[in-house]
Parts: structure tokens; sequence; C-alpha cells
């Protein structure tokens, strides 16, 4: 009987059952009778508890299931269960290597895009940091090519603007380096300059004055020709003290001028009767061609300092029985002085250089008409303080022309 019921139950269920006494006798009486017995499951059954084992062998999982028969509490047998369970273990099996291989992608993939984000991340701080070191050492000009629009986007364009600040400085501080290497460059020109301007007159007074110590005035004709030099000389070097003392207070902004309404026409017109004078020693007329009403904003005495001085010359280096044009007009909110003379002309080579201090185009020319190479150095102080502008232009044998450009009445 309890081999039927081992059968009938083993067909029903597609597995193996067994029938066991307390004794662990084998009731079922089947042909695989031989199947697996664990003492240690069959000890526990009897005890009248539900024990169970998982068996691996060849690449196969059975469960062991041994199950208690009770009869008023009584164990009076054992129903054993075998139950193959490779197929189910090899799907789980499987399924567990596929979430293992897909947890292994998902690393791979999250390192990936880990790494592509750190060095996206790094790369500017990186390029940032070169940067840093590039200016550390002095390279300014140094690009800093980071456009993202991070934190590290926000500090790299600050940084920028960084540099770019100090870059200003360092130009600013080069190009003052620049002008007082300049300056002095003209300082010691101009003082050099003035050194040799100061020694020739002092030597021709010294040179006369020893002779006619040593002579006393037994030649009556040396004394005067003597006294003269002497006294020419000594005003030649007075105008000259004059005048390096005028350009100082330019250089040093201590020459103060006082501006106000000058009526331009009227001082012109004046200037040239005065010079007219000089003038006609030469047997030069001063044709004076002024417009009525021209009125500027200035320093009426250095205004009228730049005409006499442009007539002076005109009249020093302008042919004997010649004429001087000096003529002003009124051109949109313009004033033009042009003062032209008929000479000997200037050189277009020595034109740029007019307007240097003791720049003279023949010293001995010159110094004969008693010129030192300032008066035009002058002139366009004062013209630059008034706004202006003063150009020159002239052609050999045939003449100059000396043109002045101020604004009008509001030139302030």
């Amino acid at each position: 009987e309890a081999g039927n019921i081992s059968r009938e139950l083993s067909s029903e269920l597609g597995s193996n059952i067994e029938i066991y006494d307390v004794d662990g006798k084998d009731l079922s009486n089947l042909s695989n009778a031989q199947a697996i017995i664990n003492d240690d499951v069959q000890l526990n059954a009897v005890k009248g508890l539900i024990s169970y084992k998982i068996n691996y062998m060849d690449n196969r999982v059975v469960v062991d299931l041994s199950y208690p028969v009770l009869k008023d509490n009584i164990t009076i047998g054992i129903v054993r269960f075998y139950k193959d369970y490779t197929e189910i273990f090899s799907y789980n099996k499987r399924f567990k290597e596929i979430i293992n291989a897909f947890a292994v992608m998902i690393f791979i993939a999250i390192f990936i895009v880990s790494l592509v984000l750190s060095r996206h991340i790094t790369k500017p701080v990186r390029k940032l940091i070169n940067s840093t070191e590039r200016i550390s050492k002095g390279d300014f000009d140094s690009k800093i090519d980071i456009d993202s629009e991070d934190e590290i986007g926000e500090l790299a364009g600050r940084f920028k603007i960084m540099v770019q600040r100090i870059r200003g400085q360092i130009r600013i501080i080069e190009r003052d380096r620049d002008d007082l290497k300049e300056a002095q460059m003209h300082s010691k020109v101009f003082f050099d300059n003035v050194t040799h301007e100061l020694k020739t007159p002092l030597t021709t007074i010294l040179g006369y004055a020893q002779i006619i110590k040593e002579n006393g005035f037994s030649d009556k004709n040396f004394f005067d020709k003597g006294i003269f030099c002497i006294i020419n000389e000594s005003k030649r070097m007075n105008k000259m003290v004059v005048q390096v003392l005028e350009i100082s207070k330019f250089n040093s902004s201590g020459s103060k001028y006082q501006f106000k309404r000058v009526n331009f026409s009227e001082l012109i017109v004046k200037t040239c009767d005065e010079m007219g004078i000089k003038a006609r020693k030469y047997g030069i007329n001063i044709r004076c061609l002024i417009q009525d009403g021209l009125a500027i904003y200035g320093d009426e005495d250095k205004l009228k300092e730049i005409i006499i001085n442009l007539i002076d010359n005109s009249i020093k280096y302008g042919n004997v029985n010649s004429d001087v044009e000096c003529k002003a007009y009124h051109e949109g909110n313009h004033i033009f002085v042009k003062i032209k003379d008929k000479g000997k002309g200037i050189p277009k080579e020595c034109i740029d250089n007019l307007f240097e201090p003791f720049y003279r185009i023949s010293k001995r020319f010159s110094r004969e008409k008693g010129s030192v190479g300032l008066g035009l150095t002058i002139v366009k102080k004062i013209v630059e303080r008034h706004n202006g502008t003063v150009n020159i232009k002239s052609v050999e044998n045939i003449g100059t022309e000396v043109t002045l450009d101020f604004k009008g009445e509001n030139n302030d």
C-alpha cells in the first residue's frame, strides 16, 4: 500500500516520493530506492520537524524534503520528497550573471562619464593654473582661453579683467618711464646747450676785458671796439637768460597767464606799427592786412610776444628792401594769422627741428643776427597754451610763411 501511495504521489507531482517508517526503512520499495538518504534530514523528521537540504551534484540541483507523518502527535512515518530544481537554479544563475554584467556595464559607464566630467571640470582649472604660472613669470600677454559658463568660467573672466588691468598699468608705467627718459635726455641736451651758449659770450667778454686791462686806453679804436662787443654780448647773454627762464617756467607750469577777451585785430596792428621802426632800418616794409573785429580769449602780453617774435624773425632773415606781410582773418570758428617774408628760406629737412630749443640752421649767421635759438620754442609753447597750432612753410631763396591757428573768442 505504501508503494502505491508513493507511485501515485510521484505521478501527480512529477517527482520522486519515498515513504519511510520511523526506523528509516524504505516502505515505498521503488526501483530507485537507492535515492539519496540523509541521516540528518531523516533524524529531524523523526523528531517531528520538517527538514530539507539542497544537494549539488553533477551540475544538478536536487532539493531533499522530509516531512513527518503524525498520528495523535506521534511520528509514525516519514514522507521524503525529491525535486530537481536544476532549471530554476540555472535560470537564477543566468539572471544573476545578467545582473552582474549590467552592474559591471553600469559601473564602467559611470566610470567613463565620471572621467569625462572630471576632465571637463579639471581642464579649465588646469588651463587657469597654467595661465597663472605664465603670468607669475611676467608673461602678461598670455591668453586665458576659458569660455565655460560655470563658476570656473566666471573666475577665469575675473582673472582676465585683473590681468588686463595689470597689463594696462604696466603699459602706463612703461610709457611714463619712456617719457621720463626722454625728458631727462631733453633736459641734458638743454643744459648742455645753455652751458655752451653762455660760454660763448662770456669768452668774448673775458677776452676783450683782459686785453683792455693789459693795454689800457692806449689804443682807442680797439678800446671802442672791445666795449662795443662787451655790451652786445652782454645784451645777448641777458636776452638768452631771460628766454631760458621763460622756457623753464613753461616746463614747470610756473608761467601764469591772465586770460581775458583780447581785441586781436588792434593788438596785431599796434605791434606791426611798433616793429615797423626796426624794419625800416633794413628797408623792409611791413604790410599789415588785418580783418577788423577779431577777438580771442587769451593773455594779451603773451599774444603780443608771439607776433613780435615772428615779425622780428622775418626782419632778421628777410631780404633787405623787401616786404613782410602780416595777415589776420576769421574763417569759421578759427582765427588765422600769417606772417610771410621774402628771404633765403629754410631747407625742408630743417623745418621739423625749428621748435627745438637752441636749434639754429646756421649758428654763425644766427649769432650775427643776435639769435640764440629759443624764440620759436617760446612761440610754440605760448600758442599751445592758447589751444592753438603753429605751422611753418618755406621755400629756399623765396621766403618763409608762418601760420598761427587759434580758435575764436571761446578758445578756452
